[in-house]
């Protein structure tokens, strides 16, 4: 199964900002709902902190393997999914990696993490 391809970088980058984060050991996943969307797109990263050309090629070869295996069901599902490689893609298992990006759109947090720090500014001060 060949699942479409994010290619433009604004697609990448606004999974990045407003969507939904999964962390496995080997790979971050982001994802962005998008209701207007007909069936997954998906768009792989990594950068050469993991590795020289040929590492990166692997880890992307990989990455896309397992993808079509674990996403076939959700193929469907209207939402834009960047996967981002750390160096640990390239010695992780393949059947972990698989079992990872099958819940990874499921259990994906919403980006902010629902932490907010509270706004200093804002705080009310005696008038000098």
């Amino acid at each position: 199964m060949r699942l479409a391809r994010l290619t433009q970088r604004k697609d990448f980058l606004a999974a990045a900002e407003h969507g939904r984060r999964f962390r496995s050991s080997a790979f971050t996943v982001q994802v962005l709902d998008k209701p207007e969307q007909e069936g997954l797109r998906l768009g792989l990263t990594a950068s050469r902190k993991t590795g020289n050309a040929v590492v990166r090629n692997r880890i992307r070869r990989r990455l896309r393997a397992a993808a079509a295996l674990a996403l076939t069901k959700q193929a469907g599902r209207p939402c834009d999914l960047v996967i981002v490689a750390r160096p640990e893609t390239v010695g992780a298992a393949f059947t972990t990696m698989i079992d990872d990006l099958s819940v990874a759109l499921d259990r994906a947090r919403p980006a902010g993490g629902g932490k907010r720090r509270p706004d200093r500014r804002s705080s009310s001060r005696p008038a000098s």
